[in-house]
């Protein structure tokens, strides 16, 4: 007979541990293990059996084992034994001592975690949506005692999103911009990789009762560190000097404006001599300059569209979204201004005005173009200055597109608008051009038509037949392949198949509702000309 083996000695039970045994074993209160739970990016596991019952929360043992080792550990032990002294000195009334034992009480940085967690730059790159958008969510915050938001960390997430933005203006950087209803997302692409980040309206914040705002303001403490690491070495890969100064006194007399931030020129006249000798080593030779695809790659990068507003200034109304405006217009070469002490609407600089008033209420220049805030979002998002009739103070605006919605993932589904814009740009697919001019020589062509309907119609039946044939063909070379296949292969088609199926449905359904609703406009359209002709008989 064997060896009886101890319960909880092998298999998947060892492997995983309660939240209140790791507790007992790390020795610390759970605050604490939350936080360092949630520094060290540790996170609970779902186990196939929860041996302990479905109300316990579960981590991996060598997660826990990972924790114990960790000099953040040690440090939240010295600051408990702290705070411990701290209150045993106020309850003696010793506030000498209670007052020493606060100012000396141990600190700690998260340096090591930032290097463990992204062992490079990229790793932190691809990482920097979410800690974006928790930045600005906390810059749009006011301090508030009772949730336990204090001042100084608002006013770190306002300056650490500053400073982003300014890398992304100085490096022209940004990609997309969308308007939703939950706020203003945007995409900036920095050494290859894209990053997306969601920023509130400026309202009045609603503070919510039912949040837990101290774990948000932990990840808050773990992304102020990885943000500052990023700044820098952003800013140093454009050879700007970082942390970038302000200008009080400009900050002071108009608000913030990101004219007011100025950055050193890192690079010396030897250095950028040096750069541009690189950059003359590393060009194109003339031999792969005529090459198809090396054309393509440079249309890409020089149409990222960077200057789009360059020689323009635009004047932003109170109405407007002046700081989104500003670091968009700022981002693609163009000039911000507003009213200020010295400067007003009727500068001969500007060339664009953006408001969002009733065009009763203003002032037309015949030298200035006037839009509506919108014009600037969808110039940005299609690259190309947009014809500023539509978007007109007054007018009913056209649809807003989100530039991050692909129309294969919509089952091939294209709105109008969409369509309307690749017109503008030249870049309606040939199929849809060869329609257009088929529609535009028809009259042309009736009579060839009717000469050779015979012979088309004996061609189109053999290519009927022939297409007939293919499509059988595949579908017995599919059945044949899936018969083939192994279980799990045939499991992973089927799932590829139903989103495929999925996809397509969704375009279905995109086209339906399209229809319906252009079907609704022109019922109301001829209701509104029958009352005309029967007002007019009357």
């Amino acid at each position: 007979m064997g060896r009886k083996i101890k319960k909880g000695v092998k298999g998947e039970v060892s492997q995983y541990i309660t939240r209140s045994k790791a507790i007992r074993k790390l020795q610390v209160s759970l605050k604490d293990f939350r936080r360092l739970c949630i520094l060290k990016g540790i996170y609970p596991r779902e186990p196939k059996k929860k041996f302990e019952g479905n109300t316990k929360t579960y981590y991996h043992v060598k997660d826990i084992n990972f924790l114990a080792h960790d000099q953040l550990l040690d440090k939240f032990r010295e600051i408990a034994t702290a705070l411990r002294k701290h209150r045993k000195a106020l309850r003696k009334d010793d506030k000498d001592k209670a007052q020493r034992i606060k100012e000396n009480i141990p600190k700690y940085t998260l340096n090591h975690v930032i290097k463990e967690r992204y062992p490079t730059f990229v790793d932190a790159l691809r990482d920097l949506d979410d800690p974006l958008s928790l930045m600005n969510l906390f810059a749009a915050f006011p301090a508030h005692h009772l949730h336990g938001i204090p001042s100084h960390k608002v006013q770190m997430a306002i300056r650490l999103s500053r400073e982003f933005n300014y890398y992304v203006i100085k490096s022209h950087s940004l990609r997309k911009v969308f308007l939703s209803i939950k706020g203003i997302y945007y995409q900036a692409e920095a050494q290859g990789q894209a990053i997306t980040w969601i920023t509130p309206y400026f309202f009045t914040q609603k503070m919510p009762i039912d949040l837990d705002y101290k774990v948000m303001i932990t990840f808050l403490e773990f992304y102020e560190a990885l943000m500052k690491f990023v700044n820098f070495k952003l800013y140093k890969s454009i050879g700007l000097a970082y942390p970038p100064k302000v200008d009080v006194d400009l900050v002071n007399a108009q608000a913030f404006s990101y004219k007011a931030m100025i950055a050193d020129n890192l690079h010396t006249d030897i250095e950028q001599k040096m750069q541009s000798l690189d950059d003359q080593k590393y060009q194109i030779s003339k031999e792969f300059e005529q090459d198809q695809e090396v054309k393509k790659i440079n249309e890409k990068y020089q149409t990222s569209g960077s200057t789009l507003f360059k020689k323009l200034v635009f004047f932003l109304n109170r109405e407007v979204p002046k700081y989104s405006l500003e670091f968009v217009i700022q981002a693609f070469g163009g000039e911000v201004l507003w009213d200020t002490d010295d400067v007003n609407i009727d500068d001969e600089r500007i060339t664009h005005v953006v408001t969002d008033r009733d065009p009763s209420q203003l002032k037309m220049n015949k030298n200035k173009e006037y839009v509506q805030p919108q014009w600037v979002y969808d110039s940005v998002n299609n690259k190309i200055l947009l014809p500023v009739q539509e978007y007109a103070p007054g007018k009913i605006l056209p649809p807003h597109l989100s530039p991050f919605v692909d129309s294969k993932d919509e089952g091939g589904y294209k709105p109008q608008r969409q369509k309307d814009l690749e017109k503008l740009k030249g870049e309606m697919e040939p199929e849809e051009d060869e329609d257009l001019e088929e529609g535009k020589d028809g009259d042309m062509e009736e009579e060839e038509e009717d000469e050779e309907e015979t012979q088309q119609f004996d061609a189109e039946r053999k290519l009927d037949q022939l297409r007939k044939l293919e499509k059988r063909e595949q579908k017995e070379r599919k059945e044949l392949g899936q018969t083939v296949m192994g279980r799990k292969k045939k499991r992973l088609y089927d799932k590829i198949a139903h989103a495929r199926d999925q996809t397509a449905k969704k375009g279905e359904k995109l086209r339906e509702k399209r229809d319906k609703l252009a079907m609704k406009e022109r019922k109301k359209a001829k209701g509104i000309e029958d009352d005309d002709d029967s007002s007019d008989e009357e």
